[in-house]
């Protein structure tokens, strides 16, 4: 069995968006991916390869790491990953994920021009963050966003920011390839296809670390506001997409 040189390339770039920033990689990968494999793969594959990213992000920032602000981000998304599949699953999906990325969008934007926007809520209640996190995860595969902006709106330097979304995410997709391993979406196949695409993850990965020793705070920011703009951006076309196709 050979990995397409299509997904090799796909899990470089990958590797290269989550190395320079600390998340992002299926924003870019995922949509790339399903036009190659089905979406039952792909989820999967990119949680191991999420995994493998944020654990090299990890390495690289180990003496900037606090486990103390991450754990109750932690236990909050173990809390809501079951509620999220009791109570969300029946949730009109268009329309929370059209809420979520306009306001995605829209206080990424403010933050890019300069508007100071640090909400108590958001600095102030990680298990709250946590559980919403696990939430929209477990009901809409959408975790990141929640904790990307606690972390954001924390006074913390670039390292300590990256390293605790690489802790964060690292527990999040041990949490859902477990899952996944239960389901049976997780198979020797796909297992397969992650230990291929290791190489190029870790070439990708190490060359986005490379750029991001390049930044200092204020850009690394500026980054982060940029990557959650798209991903705002992306998540609001995707639901109009649906309510037009209804």
């Amino acid at each position: 069995m050979e990995l397409p040189l299509a997904i090799a390339a796909i899990t470089a770039l990958a590797g290269l968006v989550q190395g320079l920033s600390g998340f992002g990689s299926a924003l870019v990968a995922v949509p790339l991916m399903s036009l190659l494999l089905p979406m039952e793969q792909v989820v999967p594959l990119m949680v191991l390869l999420g995994i493998g990213m944020s654990s090299l992000n990890l390495l690289h920032l180990r003496r900037s790491l606090s486990l103390k602000p991450v754990l109750p981000l932690i236990g909050g998304y173990l809390l809501g990953t079951p509620l999220g599949l009791y109570f969300l699953i029946d949730a009109p999906e268009v329309w929370v994920k059209l809420t979520l990325g306009l306001f995605l969008s829209g206080y990424a934007a403010l933050s890019l021009a300069g508007r100071t926007l640090q909400p108590a809520w958001l600095r102030h209640h990680p298990i709250g963050i946590g559980t919403g996190s696990g939430a929209l995860g477990a009901a809409f595969s959408t975790n990141g966003p929640p904790v990307i902006l606690h972390v954001a709106a924390q006074q913390w330097s670039a390292d300590q920011q990256k390293a605790a979304l690489s802790l964060f995410f690292v527990a999040a997709g041990l949490i859902t390839a477990s899952a996944h391993g239960i389901s049976g979406l997780l198979n020797l196949k796909v297992a397969e296809q992650a230990l291929m695409a290791l190489p190029m993850l870790i070439a990708g990965t190490w060359l986005g670390i490379t750029l991001y020793r390049r930044l200092d705070d204020h850009n690394y920011r500026r980054l982060t506001f940029l990557l959650v703009l798209a991903m705002g951006l992306l998540m609001s076309a995707g639901a109009i997409e649906m309510l037009y196709q209804r």
